[in-house]
């Protein structure tokens, strides 16, 4: 089967939707596929070009045994505004649609991309070219938008892009989305059946991401005290996260001994953060680079506690990422999200950790302060639950055999049309 798959982050990125792109193409591989990737230059978290990487109007090389199209956007840069995310967006749907145009018709093309302004483009050529689509899933719009306060509730650009995610939800040959709480918001505002949309939560090769158990000089190397109480957070410093509630968090434990705050990444709030930091004196509160994927597993595993915050505007079904990733190096979580979220109900109902209100600094210092004077073999039961749940629900495989049936039913080209007839995204 031939797959065209339009990924809004590849590798060498490490944000994990990258990661678990990557993983999905070598899937695909493996099961025979003929896979195309298009993608934008490498350029997140803090939207420069990487160095090695020049823009041009396309750029064909492999990436394992598929063929990899990187394409130009508009960058956001380091001083981002909604402005740049916007033509990001836009950019990014007409380059990729270009590609998508001139490159040999597919069976089946495989949308994983930014809001609205990035999928229409490669719709319009798809429906144009008669290739089925599987709509990807990973961020809701607008209500992500909205969340983020680029886009007021009630505006008019709210309801454009409602009704044109409405239409492109519709004329989708599948939509493919992460968590049992979006599926049903979808349906409901979409205006769809439940069973047009087909649940793949976010996944790791298990294989690799792993607890560690071998030497590890993670600690040593960052001042770390072997004794130390360590609650790591890591991921991208975005918005979306509401991380930087742990400048907060670190000055009411400022008096705490042994605890250490430790976020490990990059992006916009980081900057933010390290003046606090700085200016208030906080010394257990401290921001690493992002570390070589070589690295994942012996670095979580250095947490005795991995932290889940999150905005208090995100949305309740939003599963980020990074949760995957700390369930899957098996520690304790303390997420900071909506109780009636699916993470928050993930790590209350499987009794993982602790939860805490999104945003409120003293509740997650609470939390920490409970897990910290918990045993060690309290702790180790979670993270043991933890590794156990990221098995059963968050594995490669569990998503590669969620894939399959649909790839199979598109084959050939059929079901280009979904099973409604929408002809325009007012409908």
């Amino acid at each position: 089967m031939r797959i065209t798959f339009v990924a809004h982050v590849f590798p060498p990125e490490p944000d994990p939707t990258a990661v678990m792109a990557d993983e999905l193409v070598r899937g695909w591989e493996e099961a025979g596929h003929d896979v195309v990737v298009i993608s934008p230059f490498p350029n997140r978290p803090i939207g420069v070009v990487y160095q090695g990487f020049r823009r041009k109007l396309v750029e064909r090389s492999t990436h394992s045994r598929s063929r990899l199209f990187r394409v130009p956007t508009w960058l956001i840069g380091r001083k981002r505004k909604a402005r740049d995310r916007i033509l990001e967006n836009a950019s990014f749907g007409i380059t990729s649609a270009i590609a998508c145009a001139f490159t040999r018709r597919p069976d089946v093309l495989v949308l994983e991309s930014w809001p609205i302004l990035a999928y229409l483009p490669v719709l319009a050529v798809a429906r144009a070219r008669g290739i089925p689509v599987i709509n990807y899933v990973q961020d809701v719009y607008p209500e992500a938008a909205i969340a983020g306060g680029i886009i007021g509730p009630d505006s008019a650009p709210a309801r454009v892009l409602l009704a044109l995610h409405r239409w492109v939800c519709r004329v989708s040959a599948a939509n493919v989305v992460i968590s049992e709480g979006m599926a049903e918001m979808l349906a409901a505002t979409r205006g769809l059946p439940r069973e047009r949309f087909t649940v793949v939560p976010n996944w790791l090769d298990l294989s690799t991401i792993r607890p560690h158990r071998g030497e590890s000089t993670f600690r040593s190397e960052n001042g770390i005290g072997a004794a130390d109480f360590v609650c790591m957070f890591a991921g991208t410093l975005g918005i979306a996260s509401g991380v930087d509630v742990l400048v907060e968090v670190a000055e009411l434990l400022r008096d705490e001994p042994g605890v250490r705050l430790v976020c490990v990444g990059e992006g916009l709030l980081k900057e933010k953060m390290a003046i606090a930091i700085e200016r208030r004196g906080l010394a257990n509160l401290q921001l690493l680079p992002f570390q070589p994927r070589e690295r994942v597993s012996e670095v979580q595993s250095a947490a005795d506690v991995m932290l889940l915050t999150t905005s208090p505007e995100m949305g309740v079904s939003s599963v980020p990422s990074k949760l995957v990733t700390y369930l899957a190096v098996g520690r304790p979580v303390i997420c900071a999200a909506d109780p009636d979220s699916d993470i928050a109900r993930l790590v209350e109902g499987e009794a993982l950790g602790a939860t805490c209100a999104p945003g409120d600094a003293a509740s997650l210092a609470a939390a920490i302060r409970r897990l910290a004077a918990l045993s060690r073999a309290e702790l180790e039961a979670m993270g043991t639950r933890s590794r156990a749940t990221a098995l059963r629900s968050y594995s490669r495989e569990a998503a590669l055999a969620a894939f399959a049936p649909l790839l199979a039913s598109l084959l050939g080209g059929g079901g280009g049309e979904s099973r409604e007839t929408a002809t325009s995204p007012s409908r």
